[in-house]
């Protein structure tokens, strides 16, 4: 994995440069296999490779890429036929044969030169080829005649917003209608239920089984996405958010995204297609710069991630080093052994893409979801009402807490007494168990116990069976959540009141992990809450919330320290409040649509925090010397 996206972006850059100087006509060889090196010129991907040239040209400060970039505009013209159409495949393969998914490419290709140089001679190029695919686009605006094993694809749709762009530029008005009917068409396809869009696989059989490589996926998505913005349709638009969520939640829960999904976003492949994932990533950053929702930005930089990890940037052979395979591992299904030119161009776009972000993240002071619910505190006595003591109590932690101990210090404190402690023993890396030993004479939950001669019983999870007897047989009216793991149903339907936990964030807005990270990120108020913990993540009915103060916090350690403390003292005053004073506050429901789910922030993302908050240490020293002053 190449040490920088810097260095990601050069080594794909100069791989893309040795592919079109392999075939000696200006094209872009399709690919480099591994069993028989480059392959001959690829019209269509050689098309969509000059916008990204002229990106290079301008990221790397390099006119050499402009240069390339012509080089590819001149190989095209020369290829042309005589309908208008460009020919389907590599050369090598094809000439004469047209195809309109590859045309509309190569005609976007165009545009792209003819916007940034103003040169004319391509503009009748680019005419007759957006003219010919209008004119082979079937009434209800699919393609079947030319297209690729002649079956109407919803990834056409990567086709029809090249059209509507250049109709729209070019002030055709024929080719904007070809384009909404297509538009019209793919959204047609979608299922209300999921979200996914049908037929938008390589085959009748992906089509059948309603699957797809995440590579026509994001082809569908992306021009769904294009099109619906310069044809102003709503739904198109709402139809790739919901998608794109799909999406973010794939990547989140497998913590990779599948080179093959079905209709319920289900992984239909043990390999990543790498392609797919440049494009879902650019998909995601295009999306955030309409929402300002940060975490499609997260999920990005994640799937990047997972490209470069693939790319080999030391490999001896030039068509391998600084390449990007068609599929991770090389032996998956798409492309395999071989390193498609279209993967690195994409690949590009979205470093390129990611780089562009970085440098301007202002949307992230943006949250995309307000804070719907009203902030909930139980020192408010009308919110709690009188009910039986609590006789019986159970906690649930792990076998090295900071949480418990501090939480048992203060409970030992009062003379509160919990019937069972279950610790969780689970299973941890050589390095975790190296840094709790040295916490544990202070941290460790058994010995926690044992000095204040609790009971306590031990099991991998709360969840596992003997934990559940242990459980049982105490028969709780509540339990207490102290840092230990998810529970499942049945450790949720044993303690007759419910499962009390707290969370650092302030729900309903922000759900799931680094939530307090994410919250000082958006610029949002940074909190902490405690609820009734239910089957779902931090979707329970909340019991309290409170804003917490994290000004002058300096670094990310200080913020957690502040927003851990504080939840701790929220819910231990939760405890005290139902077990030693017998009342029990008021719970507010949460609604599904009030918050989001939060995932693991990328390291990017938390560099950029740590400066954020680094930044307003230093004006906040400033400002109090110009005030001194």
């Amino acid at each position: 994995m190449p040490s920088s996206d810097t260095d990601a972006l050069r080594a794909a850059a100069a791989w893309l440069a040795r592919a079109q100087d392999a075939t000696g006509d200006g094209g872009v060889a399709g690919r480099f296999r591994l069993t028989s090196g480059w392959s001959s010129s690829y019209p269509e991907t050689t098309g969509y490779l000059i916008p990204t040239f002229l990106t290079l040209a301008s990221v790397l400060a390099d006119a050499a890429w402009r240069a390339r970039a012509e080089r590819c505009v001149d190989f095209l013209l020369s290829i042309q036929l005589a309908s208008g159409a460009f020919p389907a495949l590599e050369l090598a393969d094809n000439r004469s044969e047209p195809s309109p998914f590859n045309s509309a490419q190569i005609a976007h290709g165009l545009h792209a030169w003819f916007r940034t140089t103003g040169d004319r001679r391509v503009l009748d190029a680019i005419v007759r080829a957006a003219r010919w695919i209008g004119g082979v686009q079937d009434p209800d605006g699919a393609w079947r005649q030319h297209f690729y094993q002649h079956i109407a694809c919803a990834y056409s749709a990567h086709a029809a917003c090249w059209l509507a762009e250049i109709g729209g530029d070019l002030e055709m008005p024929e080719l904007l209608a070809c384009a909404e009917r297509n538009l019209r068409w793919v959204l047609r396809l979608r299922d209300p239920q999921t979200g996914w869009i049908d037929c938008c696989g390589f085959s009748s059989s992906d089509h059948a089984a309603r699957r797809a490589h995440t590579h026509t996926i994001a082809y569908t998505l992306a021009g769904v996405l294009r099109m619906s913005e310069r044809l102003h349709v709503a739904e198109g638009v709402e139809a790739v958010e919901t998608a794109a969520e799909r999406l973010l939640e794939r990547l989140e829960r497998s913590r990779t995204l599948p080179g093959v999904l079905d209709w319920n976003w289900r992984r239909q492949a043990d390999y990543v297609c790498l392609t797919g994932n440049a494009q879902v990533a650019l998909i995601w950053l295009n999306l955030a710069a309409r929402t300002h929702d940060v975490r499609l930005v997260n999920a990005a930089f994640k799937a990047i991630d997972e490209i470069k990890r693939a790319q080999v940037t030391g490999a001896a052979l030039a068509g391998v080093r600084g390449g990007v395979p068609g599929s991770f591992p090389i032996s998956g299904g798409y492309i395999p052994y071989a390193f498609p030119n279209w993967a690195a161009k994409f690949f590009v776009d979205a470093l390129c893409a990611k780089a562009a972000w970085l440098r301007d993240p202002a949307p992230v002071s943006r949250p995309a979801v307000p804070i719907a619910a009203p902030a909930v505190t139980i020192a408010e006595s009308s919110s709690a009402t009188a009910v039986d003591p609590i006789d019986c109590s159970v906690v649930y932690t792990t076998r090295i807490s900071p949480k418990f101990a501090a939480l048992s210090a203060r409970w030992q404190s009062r003379g509160f007494t919990p019937s069972l402690v279950v610790i969780e023993t689970g299973t941890t890396s050589r390095s975790r168990r190296l840094a709790a030993a040295m916490r544990r004479r202070s941290d460790d939950s058994i010995r926690r116990c044992r000095l204040l001669g609790w009971a306590y019983a031990l099991a991998p999870s709360v969840n596992a069976e003997k934990a559940l007897i242990a459980i049982a047989g105490v028969k709780p009216a509540l339990a207490i959540h102290a840092g230990a793991g998810i529970l499942r149903e049945a450790a949720l339907a044993l303690p007759r009141l419910g499962t009390i936990g707290a969370h650092m964030g302030l729900l309903p807005r922000f759900r799931g992990m680094n939530v307090a990270e994410w919250a000082a990120l958006t610029r949002s108020p940074v909190g902490c809450s405690v609820y009734w913990m239910t089957r779902g993540i931090d979707t329970g009915p909340i019991l309290s919330t409170r804003e917490v103060d994290v000004a002058g916090c300096t670094t990310i350690e200080e913020l957690r320290a502040r927003v851990d403390a504080a939840q701790l003292d929220e819910l231990d005053t939760v405890v005290r409040l139902i077990v030693e004073e017998g009342r029990r506050p008021q719970a507010h429901q949460q609604r599904a649509g009030d918050g989001q789910q939060f995932y693991r922030m990328h390291a990017d993302l938390r560099a950029l925090l740590e400066s954020r908050l680094g930044d307003s240490r230093t004006e906040e020293r400033r400002d109090g010397i110009t005030r001194a002053t």
